[in-house]
């Protein structure tokens, strides 16, 4: 945590993943696994995972293969559950004046229909579209890199450095693969799942945590102290991965 020590919130910009990070499961596996015609789509995320495709040609082979209407996409999506503490940390956040922006890989209808079920219209987001035609959905990705290093659908180290300042210290907060990239530029990075894994194999430093609430009491315990030690009572405390 001392690279967070040393950050004083005026410094400070944050970039936050949306699925399985803000929202409780991921959005795009669900709704594959609800909707894809057949489990080719299986085949299709064991190729991403090993590495073998990025995930622009995983979620565009896998959005193919998608069959759901309008109304049943609608009601689905909104029923994905965002993590209890999202409330909290936006904030702390917007208290302190950090900018933030959600940069995900996923699909920006998507995460403004959970936000907006939750509460939340005003924070930015960069994601990737969606054309939806009859029962059939396709991919379009505006935020895509012919640079990007990991083939990804949204360059997010490509975003980050188009909406952000230069003068700013960046914390990313992640929990997934999409994540390794930006993750890796950033000053400060909360990981958990596949994310701290990948990190702490790559001996990369970062703060484990297991839902954002866990951000939350690390957050206060440097910018706001005086509020961490009213509420630090029943926080547990989580381990520092620091592998360099």
């Amino acid at each position: 945590m001392n690279e967070l020590r040393r950050l004083r919130p005026s410094d400070c910009q944050v970039w936050i993943d949306f699925d399985g990070t803000i929202s409780q499961r991921d959005v795009l596996d669900e709704l594959i696994r609800k909707f894809a015609k057949n489990d080719s789509w299986r085949l299709i995320e064991e190729r991403w995972a090993a590495g073998l495709i990025g995930s622009f040609d995983c979620l565009r082979e896998e959005f193919a293969l998608l069959r759901v209407s309008a109304p049943e996409l609608t009601d689905f999506v909104r029923r994905i559950p965002i993590d209890p503490g999202f409330n909290d940390l936006i904030k702390i956040f917007q208290s302190l004046g950090v900018p933030v922006a959600i940069l995900s890989d996923g699909v920006e209808r998507f995460i403004r229909l959970i936000l907006a079920e939750n509460g939340f219209s005003d924070i930015p987001i960069y994601a990737n579209r969606i054309a939806h035609k009859g029962d059939r959905l396709s991919l379009r990705c505006h935020l895509r890199s012919s640079l990007c290093e990991s083939g990804a659908a949204h360059c997010k180290c490509s975003t980050a450095a188009r909406i952000g300042q230069a003068a700013k210290k960046s914390i990313y907060i992640g929990d997934g693969r999409s994540d390794l990239c930006p993750a890796y530029k950033a000053d400060v990075v909360f990981a958990k799942g596949v994310l701290a894994k990948e990190l702490a194999r790559r001996q990369k430093s970062h703060i484990s945590y297991n839902t954002l609430r866990d951000v939350i009491a690390r957050l206060q315990m440097v910018w706001l102290p005086e509020t961490f030690a009213a509420t630090a009572t029943g926080v547990n405390a989580l381990p520092l991965s620091v592998a360099r």
